[in-house]
């Protein structure tokens, strides 16, 4: 038995590959070849906790299923704010606004901030969804350039690029697709521009639970009240619970006005959108009742992630550093000599592995250069597709 795993959650036996080639869309299972193994989409390929299917099941049970409040229901938010007062950032349930899934939160912060005309600060490379969502807003997106390598934000750059149209910055921390946790100095840099520069943060937190070193993840709102204040904090399930089917996530604001505001934008006073009862009572299930599933699973996520990056920094033109977050790998591949887009092709052709390209329309220009590789998945299923790109690399 293994001891980070004492209820075999995470075990090779516990990764049902034929449910997954029929439900696991998005990039994943359900979408390649039946030989192709996919390191793609960033979500588990683990069942979830079955605490969170005793919740839904005993919602059901009774077949009442009405509408929720338009906030989202008490329990669900009592249970976020919780989770955000740990994180030492201040919070009651009237703050917290249940959403259909944390790219809605995203997209529904940035509508409440953002207007044409406007210009919002985010980095480069990041996930699409933070610049996406501010286009959307009608905003522009003013990119700013992370170190090469570190994934550090560089002295000076980030002040530059504040201009008298500069309404909001967007930072996902821990960072997809580099993998880094952003450090409490690089926080109070972004911090004390927002207050000298009157702007909103809002602070895509979905990976905040998935800390894989020694680096602690800070809560950009934790810095001060005057911080809070300006700051929104989105997330949500899928990337630590695995509910991604379920569409759950919350938007946090820190203050009144902001809450007013983005309970406006996001559409649910006019039941246009709004968060799935049975995905509240999941993700609450989830807040609540699997503290030890999650610890379990990120124990998985060490070990995986010390089984993986050596093995692929150590193939001819990879250089693949340990994540300090999230369950993703972000090799450079610029010694190889190829395009990302068309190494991660070359990868799938032969070594029937599907890995997501560093692509600009993925991740910005900053990406370029790199892959994206997911390792939530068991170590058998890992152990085989690093085997196989082995394979292709020692064969190329």
């Amino acid at each position: 038995m293994n001891i980070d795993d004492p209820t075999g959650s995470f075990s090779p036996d516990a990764v049902n590959l034929s449910l997954l080639q029929q439900r696991a869309f998005n990039l994943r299972w359900a979408e390649v070849d039946t030989d192709v193994i996919p390191l793609t989409a960033a979500d588990p390929d683990f069942p979830v906790a079955t605490e969170i299917l005793e919740a839904i099941n005993a919602h059901v049970a009774d077949g009442i299923l009405g509408y929720g409040p338009t906030r989202g229901m008490l329990g669900f938010r009592e249970a976020v704010s919780k989770r955000m007062e740990e994180r030492q950032v201040p919070s009651s349930p009237d703050q917290i606004l249940a959403t259909d899934g944390a790219a809605s939160a995203l997209w529904a912060a940035c509508r409440a901030v953002l207007g044409p005309g406007d210009e919002a600060i985010t980095f480069d490379p990041v996930d699409f969804l933070l610049p996406h969502c501010s286009e959307q807003a009608g905003a522009t997106v003013v990119r700013c350039p992370l170190e090469r390598g570190s994934g550090a934000i560089a002295q000076d750059v980030l002040e530059q690029k504040i201009s008298d149209r500069t309404r909001a910055i967007l930072i996902c921390n821990p960072q997809n697709p580099t993998g880094r946790v952003l450090r409490v100095e690089e926080l109070q840099r972004i911090a004390r521009l927002a207050v000298d520069n009157d702007l909103v943060i809002i602070s895509d937190e979905i990976w905040a639970d998935i800390v894989l070193g020694d680096i602690q993840m800070t809560s950009i709102a934790s810095l001060s009240d005057e911080v809070a204040q300006r700051t929104i904090t989105v997330s949500g399930f899928s990337k630590t619970y695995g509910l991604a089917g379920l569409r759950i996530g919350f938007i946090h604001s820190g203050s009144g006005e902001l809450a007013d505001r983005v309970l406006e934008a996001s559409g649910a006073p006019r039941t246009i959108f709004g968060a799935s009862v049975l995905s509240q009572v999941a993700a609450e299930a989830a807040l609540s009742r699997c503290d030890g599933w999650r610890d379990g699973f990120i124990e998985h996520l060490k070990r995986m992630s010390r089984f993986a990056a050596p093995r692929l920094d150590a193939l001819d033109g990879f250089c693949c550093p340990q994540p300090e977050g999230t369950y993703l790998l972000f090799p450079d591949i610029v010694e190889t000599g190829m395009d990302a887009n068309d190494l991660a092709a070359e990868i799938l052709e032969q070594a029937r592995v599907a890995v997501v390209p560093g692509d600009e329309r993925w991740f910005g220009p900053g990406a370029k250069g790199h892959l994206r590789i997911s390792f939530a998945t068991s170590e058998a299923i890992l152990d085989e597709a690093i085997t196989r790109i082995e394979r292709w690399n020692r064969n190329r």
